[in-house]
């Protein structure tokens, strides 16, 4: 327990995160790298901005329930919406801190509630929707399809930044790849099983890459 609060302790006190997938510290994929100020402007437009920042964190947070090996429940009977509550008023303190900071500090600070240990970890937003309809909202071009597309590309960017966060094997599951590159494998594997909820096809992603990672015994000899 006290080693899981260590590493996303790290990612708060002293991780420096870059817009490269390779990132000294967590790296942090999308909209998380963009700045307290930059959410409290979108929440405040409630535009196709704030969507954004709402699909990255449904992502992180589902990630953080996958991943963690105490909890698969961090907000117990709380919902989205009271998460961008306490984040809007975390933000107006703070509006130079990163976002995916202001996240971190959120999940540590979340306390355990009746529903803190459910049968199956807890998702959020894009997660139960099926690969086909990931796979239509990635054919068209059209304005209305592209933020559907955009839709799953943030929520991406949220989960494989929340398992970043939370993951004891690694801080970078992507490795030397790009947010782009695991878009292009997600739509290969949502080609071959359209009937597979995106979620499950992030975490084929996601397994992967560990996979990966168990290969590569130099690498993990280095954390």
């Amino acid at each position: 327990m006290y080693r899981h609060a260590a590493v996303v302790a790290i990612f708060l006190l002293g991780a420096v995160v870059t817009p490269a997938a390779q990132a000294v510290g967590i790296t942090t994929y999308g909209v998380g790298l963009k700045s307290c100020q930059s959410f409290l402007d979108a929440r405040q437009d409630d535009n196709a901005g704030a969507v954004a920042f709402i699909d990255w964190l449904s992502g992180y947070f589902s990630a953080a329930n996958k991943t963690s090996r105490h909890r698969n429940n961090f907000f117990g009977l709380a919902d989205l919406q009271s998460a961008l509550s306490w984040l809007d008023q975390y933000c107006s303190a703070r509006p130079h801190a990163a976002f995916a900071g202001a996240v971190g500090t959120l999940l540590l600070g979340g306390k355990p509630g009746p529903a803190a240990h459910t049968i199956e970890a807890t998702s959020y937003g894009s997660a139960d929707k099926p690969c086909g309809v990931y796979l239509d909202a990635r054919e068209q071009r059209d304005a209305i399809y592209a933020d559907a597309s955009a839709e799953y590309t943030n929520w991406l960017g949220g989960y494989l930044s929340g398992v970043n966060a939370m993951s004891l094997d690694t801080n970078n599951i992507l490795g030397n790849g790009q947010l782009s590159d695991a878009v292009s494998w997600l739509e290969r594997y949502c080609g071959a099983h359209s009937v597979k909820s995106f979620g499950d096809a992030v975490d084929a992603l996601v397994l992967a890459q560990q996979a990966r990672y168990a290969s590569q015994p130099s690498a993990a000899a280095g954390r």
